[in-house]
């Protein structure tokens, strides 16, 4: 791995809790790649060869109708990885993951990763833990785009976006908005306009900038608090 791939890697938070001695197994193994915006890593139903640590870029895993309606089941950034189905014994993926946010990730071959984790019961735990962080996730934005309005929805998931990539300013058109929330093009930018108007962001040319994030927060659904909570305590 080169010294650059190396200081990349502190920059997820997953890599950064691993045990010394595991990280360095896995680290020879990693290629720092950069992703690009709507690049799809895992098709559903294909073989996974390698799982994706992000560090800059931002992942929805979501699920695909027969209608071709997608829709957005998790979300993952800097604190996780792409590719959870490996350790559950499935080498198949079962969601789809499509690159949201464009930049820099770290690739690791599934063998290593499986190698270490038969092996090793503290990278068991962790990773295991992640994958309830991420069941949580679904669950929570399965109840939030049946309850709750576009507004609501909108605000949580610039919420997470802008947590997830620790940045108030991020490039982001309305069609991928729309994709994540399962909805029209036309509802999200009538949405980001009422959010607009209270001061709560600024949206120009593909580019949203959290101006207010108090704001941002009381006009959220609870979804957000109640994801972000069980991230930090994952990591704390």
């Amino acid at each position: 791995m080169s010294s650059i791939a190396a200081s990349s890697a502190l920059e997820n938070r997953l890599l950064r809790a691993l045990p010394p001695e595991i990280y360095h197994r896995l680290a020879i193994h990693f290629e720092l790649v950069t992703l690009t915006t709507q690049q799809i890593l895992h098709p559903i139903g294909e073989a996974i060869s390698h799982v994706y640590f992000p560090i800059r870029s931002l992942i929805s895993l979501t699920t695909l109708l027969s209608n071709g309606s997608v829709l957005e089941v998790g979300l993952v950034g800097h604190d996780g990885f792409i590719g959870t189905s490996v350790i559950l014994g499935r080498r198949e993926s079962v969601q789809q993951a499509i690159v949201q946010v464009g930049d820099s990730a770290l690739r690791l071959p599934i063998q290593p990763l499986l190698d270490e984790f038969e092996q090793s019961p503290a990278l068991q735990a962790i990773l295991l833990e992640y994958v309830q962080v991420l069941l949580l996730q679904t669950s929570q934005l399965a109840a939030c785009h049946r309850f709750h309005s576009i507004r609501e929805r909108l605000a949580r998931q610039l919420l997470l976006i802008q947590t997830a990539l620790q940045i108030d300013e991020f490039t982001i058109t309305h069609e991928a908005l729309a994709q994540m929330l399962g909805t029209r093009r036309s509802g999200i930018t009538v949405a980001i306009g009422e959010l607009a108007q209270l001061g709560a962001v600024r949206s120009s040319r593909g580019r949203i900038t959290i101006a207010q994030r108090q704001t941002l927060e009381a006009i959220a659904c609870e979804c957000y608090a109640v994801i972000q909570a069980e991230r930090d305590r994952f990591h704390r």
